[in-house]
């Protein structure tokens, strides 16, 4: 299955296939992938978690990559900072992007121009009966790097709902 375009509306069941969504498309050098998936937190909690640092550490990184607190910017804001160095092997990888949308418990979008020219991501958060839909649509991803996007987000997803358990 193929698609581009960000997932809405589902309902949450106890089924994961029915939580869950993800697809890729390539276009020459890069791609677009995207990833749903329905988390069982309101959509300020799961905001909270998004744009706090502390709780941001705690879950955006895949399993066996860490984040150091110290390298988290994230200003909420058209034109903020969104950053973190993750370390991955003993190898510090730095992204540093900038929001270029930025609408409050909704969605935002920042691009990261020394990433990938032409890159962008978009995160959207959506109400839905149970919890939170997130969906991610990442655009210009260079292709060898689409391979690992599906385990990396799925893990995130799954480190995301641990914290958001915790309360």
């Amino acid at each position: 299955m193929t698609s581009t375009s960000l997932i809405r509306g589902s309902s949450v069941t106890s089924s994961f296939a029915d939580r869950y969504h993800f697809a890729m498309e390539i276009s020459g050098e890069t791609g677009t992938f995207t990833i749903s998936r329905i988390v069982a937190a309101p959509v300020e909690r799961v905001w909270e978690a998004y744009m706090t640092p502390e709780q941001f550490v705690q879950f955006w990184a895949p399993v066996m990559v860490e984040i150091p607190l110290d390298s988290v910017v994230i200003e909420p804001r058209v034109g903020g900072r969104f950053e973190c160095t993750m370390i991955v092997n003993g190898e510090a990888n730095h992204n540093a992007g900038t929001f270029v949308e930025f609408v409050e418990n909704s969605h935002f979008r920042f691009g990261e121009p020394a990433f990938s020219e032409g890159f962008s991501s978009i995160m959207a958060f959506t109400s839905v009966e149970g919890g939170t839909q997130i969906d991610v649509e990442q655009v210009g991803i260079p292709v060898e790097f689409l391979g690992g996007a599906n385990e990396g987000f799925t893990s995130v997803f799954d480190q995301l709902e641990a914290l958001l358990a915790k309360g």
